[in-house]
């Protein structure tokens, strides 16, 4: 589907008129009030949850995954990026390779003084069982099946647990875990046991991906479609078009640049640079 120019730049003038705005501002405007909602979601699911977002590489996938994923790596600090091999279709594929996944609970409400690992082990037997014999209907081998245990804990008097995978020592993971997540510790406290949960996951063969030899890092000229003036900060920069499909391992791209496939378009700004791996994924490093 292509845009009709003329309709667009009408409806932005008259935006744009309203807003006090130039066009190009106007634009920056909307892609930066969505890059700063989804760095807001990330930061619920990361700082809000005990992790710097500087730990860990931002996965971009979906059709407009790549068009925000710089940006948004640049405003967490997150140092890098990977874009998978069509990314328009990740979704898509992670759900034909994605395991086998049933999920049960218990409610037992004990605490550290009236219960230990042995007591708490015969409650996890029937759900285990449970959860394997279900499995083994959807055709799920035996030895494809694996077993996860855990805990809703508590320290007495709260509303609210914490799920806690089950080890020797539950009662100190529990005390780190509630830390990591909520800033303090009480030892003093005693803890409770809500509910017992165990996963039961079914491990259905996986799709392999052959590598690729690296091959140079200079680009192939039919990889490059052309230039244009691209803006980014309110300053039209030549930029060069890259066809994703004739990108090889090793290939480096330094921004600015536009990387197009059939399922999404990915940017690489000035601040960002990019390299190709041995399965295909681009991987972008943000400047510093």
């Amino acid at each position: 589907m292509k845009i009709v120019r003329d309709r667009l730049d009408h409806s932005f003038d008259l935006l744009a008129k309203e807003a006090g705005l130039s066009a190009v501002e106007l634009a920056e405007g909307i892609l930066s009030v969505a890059n700063t909602a989804m760095e807001k979601a990330i930061r619920v699911i990361s700082v809000e949850r005990g992790f710097d977002p500087g730990d860990f590489t931002l996965v971009s996938f979906g059709g407009a995954g790549g068009l925000h994923a710089a940006f948004l790596a640049r405003l967490l600090n997150i140092p890098k990026i990977l874009v998978p091999a069509n990314p328009g279709i990740l979704s898509a594929m992670g759900m034909l390779m994605a395991d086998v996944i049933k999920d049960y609970s218990l409610t037992i409400m004990r605490n550290q003084l009236n219960t230990n690992k042995d007591a708490l082990l015969e409650f996890f037997k029937e759900l285990e069982q449970r959860g394997a014999k279900e499995l083994e209907e959807e055709g799920i081998k035996e030895d494809r099946i694996c077993i996860e245990r855990y805990l809703d804990m508590r320290y007495q008097g709260q509303s609210f647990e914490i799920i806690v995978p089950f080890t020797d020592d539950y009662i100190r993971d529990f005390h780190m875990l509630h830390e990591k997540s909520y800033g303090y510790q009480n030892r003093d406290k005693t803890v409770e046991i809500v509910n017992i949960r165990v996963r039961a996951r079914g491990l259905p063969e996986k799709l392999r991906f052959a590598r690729a030899e690296k091959i140079s890092v200079k680009l192939d000229p039919d990889a490059i479609l052309g230039k244009r003036p691209i803006v980014f900060e309110q300053e039209p920069v030549d930029t060069m078009i890259i066809d994703r499909k004739k990108l090889l391992n090793g290939n480096r791209l330094e921004g600015p640049a536009i990387v197009v496939e059939y399922s999404s378009t990915i940017v690489i700004p000035p601040f960002a640079c990019a390299c190709v791996d041995e399965y295909g994924n681009l991987i972008m490093d943000i400047k510093k």
